[in-house]
């Protein structure tokens, strides 16, 4: 076989030869180059951080509303959209929820301004200082509202004095035949009979129950609406 030496053959081989790897590291070095640029776009601290960053302040500068902060934050807010009435309304409304019918009963029986007689029963520590209270609040009011339990009247006064829709007062002599049946009442005989220590006999606090001013508010807002 005949062997021709061809040397411009030889040299297109080789120019050939040359663009195959010119174009093999040419693909590698842009996926080389791909793969770096990803991972440093991963880590780039003005990307993902930032954004982690901004979710997670965004998270913490919305409370939890059922959280202290968040409950503040929706008065607070609620107080700005308020005037003077709708800030009264409000009151009353959550005034008129921590009530049962049997106190509102009893504002209802005070509503005319008038007083009912009322009692406290104490024991001695010593002759001259007057001890634990052995029963308190004890008025005839729950008879005048027709509570539907009576024995739940101190609790109920007591209630409504710390809520401010009752207030107490000072002894009314004109009263004296009321305050006489009060001390006959069972629950008020036990209490003295409990607090009396021999010779000394039980402390007994004679006051009047009224409405409070506002008491007095409540009451007429509350029933002026139901009129309407």
């Amino acid at each position: 076989m005949a062997f021709s030496y061809d040397p411009r053959g030889l040299i297109g081989r080789a120019v050939d030869a040359a663009r195959v790897g010119l174009d093999v590291y040419s693909w590698a070095e842009e996926q080389v180059v791909g793969a770096i640029r990803h991972g440093l776009d991963s880590l780039d601290p003005a990307e993902a951080p930032d954004d982690a960053a901004a979710e997670a302040v965004s998270e913490a500068s919305t409370p939890d509303p059922d959280s202290l902060s968040g409950k503040m934050g929706r008065l607070l807010d609620r107080a700005l959209d308020q005037n003077t009435k709708g800030s009264q309304v409000e009151l009353y409304h959550h005034l008129l929820d921590q009530l049962v019918a049997d106190e509102a009963r009893i504002l209802g029986a005070l509503s005319d301004g008038s007083s009912s007689p009322m009692v406290n029963v104490y024991n001695w520590l010593s002759p001259r200082v007057p001890g634990r209270a052995a029963l308190e609040n004890a008025s005839l009011v729950g008879r005048t509202a027709n509570v539907a339990l009576p024995q739940m009247v101190p609790q109920y006064v007591s209630h409504l004095l710390s809520l401010g829709l009752v207030q107490a007062g000072p002894e009314d002599p004109s009263l004296a035949t009321e305050y006489e049946v009060l001390m006959a009442e069972t629950s008020v005989l036990a209490a003295i009979k409990s607090a009396s220590r021999g010779p000394l006999a039980a402390k007994v606090e004679k006051s009047t129950l009224t409405l409070s001013p506002l008491g007095a508010s409540l009451w007429a807002a509350a029933t002026g609406e139901l009129g309407q």
